[in-house]
Formats: C-alpha cells, sequence, structure tokens
C-alpha cells in the first residue's frame, strides 16, 4: 500500500535534508603545527581567542611551536600578503592566505613566521607552507614561542578554535 507524503510529513523531511547539508558544509582545518598544541598561559597572556589583551582582546589563536618549526596550509589556499604585525617593527613577518576551492569564503593571517612563499603561491592543504620564527626574542623567554593565526570569513573576523 502507497504512502502518500503530507505537507507536514514534507517539512520535516526537508528540514533534515537542509540541516544535513548545511552540516556537511562544516569545515575543520588542518593544525599549522600538526600536534594538538595551542599556546596556553604564560607570563604574557593567554593565547586563546578572546582573551584579555588590557583594552582590548586577543583577535586570534596561538599555536605552540619550535622557532623554524615548519607551518602548514591549514586548508588549500593562495597566499595574497606578505605584511609587518607590529607598525615599524621590521623584524617580524605575517602572510595572508585566502582559501581557494571549497574554502575560498577563508582567510587568514599567519603572524611570526619566515621563509615564506611569493605572493600569488598556492598549497594544498597540509603543505608546508612557511616556517615559525622566534617571538621570544622580541618578548622574553617567559613567553611560548608561537605563530598566531587570525581567521576571517567572508571578511569577518571569527573564531577559529571551532575548526581546529
Amino acid at each position: 500500500m502507497a504512502r502518500y507524503i503530507g505537507k507536514k510529513d514534507g517539512l520535516i523531511i526537508g528540514c533534515l535534508v537542509l540541516s544535513i547539508l548545511m552540516l556537511s558544509r562544516f569545515m575543520r582545518f588542518t593544525l599549522l603545527n600538526y600536534k594538538k598544541a595551542f599556546r596556553g598561559c604564560d607570563a604574557w597572556g593567554c593565547g586563546s581567542f578572546g582573551s584579555s589583551r588590557g583594552s582590548h582582546s586577543h583577535r586570534g589563536l596561538d599555536f605552540a611551536v619550535e622557532p623554524n618549526e615548519n607551518i602548514y596550509a591549514p586548508f588549500p589556499c593562495k597566499v595574497v600578503r606578505h605584511g609587518y604585525p607590529y607598525a615599524g617593527d621590521y623584524e617580524y613577518r605575517l602572510i595572508e592566505i585566502q582559501g581557494t576551492g571549497g574554502y575560498s569564503d577563508y582567510k587568514a593571517k599567519i603572524m611570526y613566521v619566515k621563509d615564506f612563499p611569493a605572493v600569488g603561491s598556492v598549497f594544498n592543504e597540509k603543505e608546508v607552507l612557511c616556517k615559525a620564527d622566534d617571538i621570544t626574542k622580541k618578548y622574553s623567554s617567559s613567553m611560548t614561542n608561537h605563530v598566531h593565526f587570525e581567521l576571517y570569513a567572508k571578511g569577518s573576523l571569527i573564531n577559529p578554535e571551532i575548526f581546529f
């Protein structure tokens, strides 16, 4: 005996399908340091998104790394810009990457890096992107060495912690 789907059942099925499609769009990123080692708290503050920085909040997520450690592309991307994290301080550098393919809505800044590729270089997820610099030269050995990762979705800063 055949059963026809009524409006109520169709609405429920439609909502379930839409929910599944939305969840499948949620993405996970590769850890920049291939180990789930985020900078915790040290004498200089905490490395989590939103941590207090006096008059403002921390805008990214810090990955604990050793100087010269490989930093991996968190998603398929293209290098779109090189820059400096501190005005007037040319010792430390950053790269900005734009997601490609299904990740094109995402842009990220990765700070305290060196040996980075030329603007326009394209990377697959998990490929070596650059190397970590030694941030302790600026702040002292009481700061955990790290790279700083800021994530933007469609131009708006977002908390990257949910992607790792």
